[in-house]
């Protein structure tokens, strides 16, 4: 009898204990999130259409107008005063200011490649012509930074391989614009230029790249606290600042329109009016507000559209040459020889 009764009291034990750990098991407290991050994606290239067409309002670019290299107008913001000098020669300048000049060739060579295409744009839509009366301007603001004193070998090579190297998307110059980091996926026009860019822009898509690679530590996940009442008259709200989110993200994950009520804007104008060295990029994986200031929590720096210089300096370490660089992340684009 005492010896049933030992079982007993042990199986009565044993229940009790199972009971115990259930109950902890449903009642712990969940794990805390890890900082919000961007994984190491597979490049993956967007699906280009099988035939590029043409872009309606985009205008046929003639390349028998250029069949030997032009010699351009140059304003140079700094001194106020315009000269004249061979195209190639003013890219080998944009090109050394605009990347790193130590950087692989094949890197480089793929600036230059959307710079020159970038330039031509410039003067076939006349824009600096009506602010300077001349080609170009040597204003990042306007156009393209300009630094001669930085051009080595690696810039004159890169510029004299691709010479006359320009992008075209079904017969129409490409809008070549690039950033510095592209927080591993590219933007859309309408994520970062919706109001600036009035066509479209089928080439500028979501691909993803590895330039985490390389990229500094302080451009790939960052973080940056904003005051809720310099949000709120960003985003033109009178209201309490705790009521502003990001109302729509776009195809990359970019913030597309944030604020709150019937007030928002789009993500690009929101970052121009913080100011973008502050934001660096749209690219926002999470958003707190602790009562006072807004945590945004970011990833890369920069616009995030086309060329992705550090995304360019991951492909050239991996061997890739630079007309499938540009290619990669200008989508369903060829690229053209103007001149020899």
């Amino acid at each position: 009898m005492r010896k049933n009764n030992k079982y007993k009291y042990l199986i009565l034990a044993v229940v009790f204990i199972a009971f115990v750990m259930g109950a902890y098991t449903l009642l712990r407290p969940p794990e805390s999130k890890p900082f919000p991050s961007v994984p190491l994606p597979t490049p993956v290239p967007a699906p280009a259409p099988a035939e590029p067409q043409p872009i309606p309002n985009v205008p046929l670019f003639d390349v028998s107008k250029y069949k030997s290299e032009p010699t351009i107008s140059v304003y140079h913001a700094d001194q106020g005063s315009v000269d004249n000098m061979p195209l190639e020669t003013y890219l080998e300048g944009v090109t050394a200011q605009e990347m790193d000049p130590t950087w692989p060739v094949e890197a480089l060579s793929a600036q230059a490649i959307a710079c020159r295409t970038l330039t031509m744009n410039a003067i076939e839509a006349g824009t600096i012509k009506k602010l300077h009366h001349a080609d170009v301007s040597t204003s990042k603001d306007e156009l393209q930074a300009y630094a001669p004193k930085r051009v080595n070998e690696n810039v004159k090579t890169a510029v004299q391989k691709t010479r006359g190297q320009v992008l075209l998307y079904a017969g129409s110059l490409v809008n070549a614009i690039y950033s510095s980091s592209n927080g591993q996926i590219a933007a859309t026009k309408e994520e970062s230029f919706p109001l600036e860019i009035e066509y479209p822009t089928p080439y500028f898509q979501p691909v993803t790249d590895n330039s985490y690679t390389y990229t500094p530590a302080n451009l790939q996940n960052w973080s940056v606290k904003i005051p809720g009442t310099e949000v709120a008259k960003a985003c033109g709200y009178q209201g309490n600042p705790a009521d502003i989110s990001i109302l729509e993200k776009g195809p990359s994950g970019r913030i597309l329109y944030i604020g709150a009520g019937n007030k928002k804007i789009y993500g690009a104008t929101f970052r121009k009016l913080i100011g973008y060295d502050r934001l660096k990029s749209t690219l926002i994986s999470d958003l707190t507000y602790d009562g006072s200031q807004f945590t945004f929590y970011g990833h890369g720096w920069g616009n995030g559209v086309g060329l992705c210089q550090w995304g360019a300096y991951t492909f050239a370490q991996q061997g890739m040459q630079a007309e499938d660089i540009v290619k990669y992340y200008y989508v369903g684009t060829t690229v053209h020889k103007l001149y020899e």
